[in-house]
């Protein structure tokens, strides 16, 4: 079970900025990888370790003297499957865990967790200030996953930098490529990709599903589709819940000419996500899901139903609200540019220029040219002409 709760707790991290909306193709025959993708060893069935995580949770939900296990098993379902009850219940654990022992080390560390990985961030920065005395050595870890979600990883970048030079594993690794990637360093994170997978030598398909879809969102990232698309089909084929990895796929098949109707509807039928009834074309069933997800943990999912409602669910007026809600709570690259994308869709570019700023010098092309298009629209016409000229946009 150890190894279970190890696997899982890198899933228990914040989800990613973009949701892309398209779908992964029917799960790949277990084959060697492809030569020229970075190279794992085999793992077990991906779909009968979900059921024995499902296992262990329903376990540990009475166990009180294992409530870490237990919140990190939860979060790391949810990191898996984006169900909204694990999400909620973790929450709610660790609330009552504090109460109960408000002087216990680990009471602290899950409500971290928890917080952070529902975008609480406020939250989640005060209950890190309670476990800090509570063990001095230990949570500067939980302090770089939130000063990462929230625009700040340059903050982080010493502890990843010093813990994939200490442990050198395909996870700290992957990190510090992350990291770099939120500070506009694509090639040298790209770079590691080798390194890292070269480290692998766990099994576990939680943690191999994760590492290919970190890979893939690299690429992604970098503008590399198909690359990113072969890596996403990678993630889902050792992991075939993985929703972001089922997510992410789809939208790079779609901008790679291929038709990702199959694997959408496949793990449609396995979890009825929004993101999942949104790319299936069941917009008002989406909606509906996305207001029940909204009312329960608006923080947490206010950049994706955004991107639902700036798509099929085709109100760029409430996009913006809730793209607006969620740059005041993270400050991030993306979140930026959401609501300059929102406010343009919504034709109120004057919102657009109001935060657009801050991306004028982003390291990403995609920051700059939403950047362009914003200026663009509000008349600013030396910053896009020289956006343009960066872009070499005729």
């Amino acid at each position: 079970m150890q190894r279970l709760v190890v696997a899982v707790a890198l899933l228990a991290g914040c989800r990613g900025d973009h949701d892309q909306h398209a779908a992964p193709p029917p799960p790949a025959p277990a084959v060697a990888t492809p030569s020229d993708l970075p190279k794992l060893p085999s793992s077990p069935d991906g779909a009968a370790e979900l059921r024995v995580i499902d296992g262990e949770v329903v376990r540990l939900r009475s166990d009180l003297a294992n409530r870490a296990s237990f919140v990190n098993l939860l979060l790391g379902r949810a990191g898996i499957t984006q169900a909204l009850e694990d999400f909620t219940e973790a929450v709610d654990v660790t609330a009552v865990w504090i109460a109960a022992a408000p002087d216990e080390p680990m009471a602290w560390k899950a409500r971290v967790q928890a917080l952070s990985r529902v975008h609480r961030f406020a939250d989640a920065r005060a209950a890190l200030e309670h476990y800090k005395p509570l063990a001095p050595k230990d949570w500067q870890e939980l302090a770089a996953t939130i000063d990462e979600a929230t625009g700040h990883p340059e903050l982080a970048a010493t502890l990843r930098e010093d813990t994939a030079r200490i442990l050198v594993r395909p996870e700290t690794l992957t990190q510090l490529a992350a990291n770099l990637a939120l500070r506009g360093k694509l090639d040298l994170a790209i770079a590691l990709i080798p390194k890292a997978a070269a480290a692998a030598h766990d099994n576990s398909p939680v943690l191999y599903g994760w590492l290919y879809f970190q890979w893939g969102r690299l690429h992604e990232q970098a503008g590399q589709m198909a690359r990113a698309r072969d890596l996403f089909a990678e993630a889902h084929r050792r992991m075939p819940g993985y929703l972001e990895a089922i997510v992410h796929l789809a939208g790079a098949m779609t901008a790679t000419g291929q038709d990702p109707t199959a694997l959408v509807t496949a793990a449609l039928a396995e979890n009825p996500h929004p993101e999942l009834l949104a790319l299936g074309g069941k917009t008002a069933e989406a909606k509906q899901a996305w207001d029940r997800y909204l009312a329960a943990l608006p923080e947490a999912f206010s950049d994706h139903a955004a991107r639902f409602y700036l798509g099929a669910g085709a109100d760029p007026i409430r996009a913006l609200a809730l793209a607006q809600a969620n740059l005041a709570n993270r400050d991030t690259p993306e979140a930026r540019a959401l609501v300059v994308e929102a406010a343009l869709a919504a034709k109120d570019p004057a919102e657009a220029c109001r935060v657009v700023d801050p991306l004028l010098a982003a390291p990403l092309r995609a920051h700059l040219f939403i950047a362009w298009r914003a200026v663009a629209a509000c008349g600013r016409k030396a910053d896009a002409d020289r956006l343009a000229a960066t872009l070499g946009i005729r």
